[in-house]
């Protein structure tokens, strides 16, 4: 009965690639992590997302735009990253009429020297909570598999759970 009421999500981060798998149903979303913006009366609004919004570059009144690509850290632009990453939650989880916040594994798969810093770790676990999780886990190793994503176990031996 409690597991109708799981919501986990693993949200990989790679270069050029960000995609969020829904862990109870194994509904994945990924792309290319560009948003399309445009300015509207004042307003900026999202008008495409992933390979959609990479081709309107150069249309008048649009800029497209990568929350997570910059040379030296994982997240480039957070209010950018994070729009992104609501998007992308969008994808996964729509068609339910009731859904629980869901609990978060963010899986950074870039290769930054020296890891992850406690602010860029901060950073990820905010962009979690800013776009819906209630809990956010921040995971640096292999892949995980769907039992250890299922059960939320994190094998020390083989990686570094990095938040909480």
């Amino acid at each position: 009965m409690f597991d109708f009421f799981k919501n986990t999500v693993y949200l990989r981060i790679k270069p050029n690639w960000l995609s969020v798998l829904q862990v109870e149903t194994w509904h994945e979303y990924g792309d290319v992590p560009a948003l399309a913006i445009e300015q509207k009366n004042g307003k900026k609004v999202v008008v495409a997302v992933g390979r959609k919004a990479t081709k309107m570059s150069g249309m008048p009144n649009i800029i497209v735009v990568d929350g997570f690509k910059h040379p030296r850290t994982i997240i480039a632009d957070f209010s950018v990253a994070e729009l992104t990453v609501k998007h992308y939650l969008k994808q996964v989880l729509s068609g339910s009429w009731f859904m629980v916040s869901p609990i978060m594994v963010i899986h950074p798969q870039v290769s930054l020297e020296g890891g992850l810093t406690q602010v860029e770790i901060r950073a990820l676990v905010e962009l979690g909570i800013g776009a819906g999780a209630r809990k956010v886990y921040v995971w640096e190793g292999p892949e995980l598999t769907k039992e250890e994503l299922r059960e939320l176990r994190f094998s020390r031996t083989s990686g570094k759970l990095l938040h909480p």
